[in-house]
């Protein structure tokens, strides 16, 4: 016996195949990512269906403008993520008795704890706030409930960082001074509204006290900029302490003031707009600009060529100095005196006491510049059979570092992050 099959069933099953194929049935729904820093509102369910992510998108999102007081708008692109919360009861039933502002005060203070700042917020509409990521970037997101329904609907874009340019060393900075006149450093960083710098800056400041020990006829002028964020005067102030920041370090290690100029110009010189977070990264930055030899900036006659550079930078070394514990020593202090001599007294880790004196010797021309110290007179016959051959730096909170080798030569760098018995980090008592 035939089985005839119905032509329009036989189409319907078609276009059916067809669809679930095409991943047009739930079972095939594609899954929806979840923020890993925003977390929803406690006993909240993702509504998949209503939810979905993007890896590139843009949204514009409302900012109250400091300045202005006023509400604007700040597009922000990045990876993209449109998520629907509905706070629910182990039952399934929607939970309806949180008030928006329940929701708002929950969001804010998981943002807050993260180091986040809400940047805009109306009780009766939506809240916007951002977080700041390890990779260097920011997190937006706002935030709109409905509060009857217990829902909330979140618009989050995790806006990528600004990738700061590598640490400049001596010869590419020559070359860009040589090339544009001027090269932008990212790698001088400060404390957050402060002149004060980080560890991590000395690496790239380092580099510059080479290159201006290496031309002698290089003068530069060291111009702090800001982003928008804060007020006018407040910028240019900031940032023309930051310039005399770093002038001040690289005169620690003889740089002649005569050669250096600093100057702030606040916001006033942007090179990326101020509406995005990798714009505003782009502003922050110290600027070296190439100035002409016996010139200053207003174009008149400079005073450098009859002001000798000093040869050594043993003045900023005198005076005592109290040890840090290490894996030799508990305690101890060492005294640079003014005729070039030293006293080294130290409490080692086994509670035995010893003390050396001799001559110190400063290369402040070496990169990094290096120190001798003697238990003679240095350059004596045998003297180098005695002698702690070192390297040495200021660091930015005002320490100095000292780093000796266990072979008799002078160590290639500083072992950053390392704490043992070659290093010595030193605080000015006296």
């Amino acid at each position: 016996m035939k089985t005839r099959i119905n032509t329009k069933n036989l189409i319907f099953l078609c276009f059916l195949l067809i669809f679930l194929l095409c991943g047009g049935g739930t079972t095939f729904a594609k899954e929806v990512k979840e923020h890993p820093l925003i977390l929803p509102f406690p006993g909240s369910v993702l509504a998949k269906n209503m939810s979905k992510y993007q890896k590139f998108n843009a949204y514009d999102f409302d900012y109250m403008n400091k300045q202005t007081n006023k509400r604007g708008k700040k597009q922000v692109k990045g990876e993209y993520y449109y998520l629907l919360y509905e706070v629910r009861t182990p039952s399934g039933k929607r939970v309806q008795d949180i008030s928006k502002v329940e929701f708002h005060e929950n969001y804010k203070a998981a943002a807050l704890e993260k180091g986040g700042e809400v940047v805009y917020e109306d009780p009766r509409g939506h809240l916007v706030f951002t977080i700041p990521r390890d990779d260097g970037g920011r997190t937006w997101c706002k935030v709109t409930a409905v509060a009857n329904l217990g829902q909330q609907y979140l618009i989050i874009i995790d806006e990528k960082g600004f990738k700061k340019s590598m640490t400049f060393g001596p010869k590419e900075l020559k070359d860009a001074l040589d090339k544009d006149g001027k090269v932008l450093l990212y790698g001088i960083l400060f404390d957050v509204d402060k002149a004060s710098l980080k560890p991590e800056s000395v690496q790239q400041l380092q580099h510059i006290v080479s290159l201006m020990t290496t031309y002698p006829d290089l003068n530069l002028e060291i111009q702090g900029h800001t982003d928008s964020q804060g007020s006018d005067t407040y910028n240019m102030e900031l940032s023309e302490k930051r310039a005399q920041t770093v002038c001040t370090y690289l005169e620690l290690f003889g740089i002649h003031p005569d050669r250096l100029l600093a100057d702030g110009y606040g916001e006033t010189r942007p090179v990326a707009s101020n509406d995005t977070e990798a714009g505003q990264a782009q502003n922050r930055r110290v600027e070296l600009v190439k100035m002409k030899v016996g010139k200053n900036r207003t174009g008149q006659s400079s005073q450098l060529q009859s002001r000798p550079r000093p040869a050594t930078t043993a003045a900023n070394l005198e005076g005592k100095w109290e040890m840090a514990p290490n894996k030799r020593v508990q305690k101890g202090t060492i005294t640079f005196y003014s005729n070039n001599t030293y006293l080294m007294e130290e409490r080692l880790n086994d509670g035995s006491g010893v003390s050396h004196k001799g001559e110190f010797k400063i290369n402040s021309q070496a990169s990094p510049p290096r120190l001798d110290l003697c238990l003679q007179k240095c350059g004596a016959p045998g003297s180098e059979y005695t002698t702690s051959f070192s390297i040495f730096r200021f660091l930015p909170d005002g320490k100095l570092e000292i780093r000796s080798s266990p072979d008799g030569k002078y160590p290639a760098a500083f072992n950053d992050g390392v704490a043992d018995e070659y290093s010595m980090s030193l605080t000015r008592v006296e």
